[in-house]
């Protein structure tokens, strides 16, 4: 039912999705405050009262929520009236740093369902069809987006020839496995993390070898190294399109056929950048305007955005992230004892001539090591890269550059570009 109204959800007129993302508001904060022990003592200590919030702008007068306090006391943000009743618990990987558990209503978990349409229509533009192709899915065992399939297929039934055709692959499966799979399914979409498919090109580019080239690439949960995404878009010829969501929240936005940002999903969450305009970029806070289970608002979900107010090239009146940019927490210690953003560091490492990927570990205050994979046939120049990391943090900085085939992966699957042995120091 849902589904049927997602085709033009997406341009429909910006003042009416306003209306609509207000009147969302506020039925989430009055049921907040109703049902939680969290939101009434939240409100009542901003001396405020559902009443007082109209919109979504008024959400910008409360304070913000931290990770933390969801993540250690998840009980008191669960709606008392919903505990027991249908729907899932879903588990972060906990690759920010948080383990992370939450409990979603059967209602926004099937409403999130529908709203991936709107990916599924730009997807469109390069498959050909919206439905009925081959997917080839790269995720672990127990992956959220394992999770949400499972609930989806013991409670919706999709018409043969119109559910897509679907074939996970472990993302633990060597590249040489990997690719013969895919040669054999020979799917028109492959999804899975950004730096797992990133890495999978790149090995299948230098390997010489035919492979089965898909219609498009999809990638979500972690980022893509720019140069590895433009060695799938630019030299193999395979679209490349991303997708953003977060346990929080299961429809963000998706990335436009336009190239020019992530779409927000206005009628699904509440997007803000904190103390930025328009261009800037800054730290997101999100609600999610369906999960009546756990609710969340006004959440510090950790990544830095940009927010653009400009229309889209695409016709889409959907609003614009035009870029996501890595999290907030993700601090590089200087040997002063300053800390600077990671991007500082790994913008100009990853923009170097010769580098296809690059993570970097912090092993002491002065001590760093840059695990590199190099672009085959290119100039290798690890001075070049430790002149890059004086640039940003100093003189005193130690760096160790180390070449690597790959870079490891967590256990969920991801690559970290940043890891830091300081321990909270």
């Amino acid at each position: 039912m849902w589904a049927r109204g997602e085709s033009g959800i997406a341009y429909r007129d910006r003042e009416e999705l306003a209306r609509l993302q207000d009147r969302r508001v506020r039925a989430l904060v009055a049921h907040a405050w109703r049902e939680t022990e969290y939101y009434r003592d939240w409100l009542k200590a901003a001396g405020a009262e559902p009443g007082d919030i109209r919109g979504a702008a008024d959400l910008a007068r409360l304070p913000v929520i931290d990770k933390i306090v969801l993540t250690r006391h998840p009980e008191r943000f669960e709606a008392q009236s919903l505990k027991g009743k249908d729907g899932i618990t879903l588990y972060s990987s906990g690759t920010s740093g948080y383990r992370r558990h939450l409990r979603h209503d059967a209602r926004a978990v099937l409403q999130a369902l529908a709203a991936g349409r709107r990916q599924r229509l730009a997807l469109a533009e390069y498959v050909g069809r919206e439905s009925g192709y081959r997917e080839a899915v790269f995720n672990r065992e127990g992956s959220v987006g394992g999770q949400l399939r499972a609930f989806f297929e013991t409670r919706t039934w999709v018409p043969q020839g119109v559910e897509l055709r679907r074939r996970r692959f472990s993302p633990a499966l060597p590249f040489a496995e990997l690719a013969a799979g895919v040669d054999e399914f020979a799917p028109e979409v492959i999804r899975g993390y950004g730096s797992h498919l990133g890495a999978f090109y790149q090995w299948l580019a230098e390997s010489g070898r035919r492979f089965h080239k898909p219609r498009a690439v999809v990638y979500g949960a972690d980022g893509m190294p720019p140069a590895q995404r433009r060695l799938i878009g630019e030299e193999l010829g395979i679209p490349v399109l991303s997708t953003y969501q977060a346990v929080e929240a299961l429809r963000i936005g998706f990335e436009c056929p336009a190239r020019a940002g992530f779409h927000i999903s206005v009628d699904q969450v509440v997007v803000r950048v904190k103390g930025a305009a328009p261009g800037e970029r800054g730290e997101m806070v999100l609600t999610n305007l369906w999960n009546y289970a756990t609710p969340v608002i006004n959440y510090q979900l950790g990544d830095l955005v940009t927010l653009s107010d400009g229309a889209c090239p695409c016709g889409r009146t959907l609003p614009l992230l035009t870029s996501i940019d890595g999290r907030a927490d993700d601090l590089v210690a200087r040997p002063d004892g300053t800390r600077v953003h990671a991007l500082a560091l790994l913008a100009p490492l990853q923009k170097a001539p010769g580098v296809m990927q690059v993570q970097v570990e912090q092993r002491e205050m002065d001590d760093f090591l840059l695990r590199v994979i190099w672009r085959q046939g290119e100039a290798r120049d690890a001075e070049e890269l430790k002149r890059r990391v004086e640039q940003v943090l100093g003189a005193a900085a130690a760096v160790e550059v180390e070449e690597v085939d790959a870079i490891a992966t967590t256990s969920a699957g991801k690559v970290k570009s940043l890891i830091s042995r300081l321990e909270g120091r």
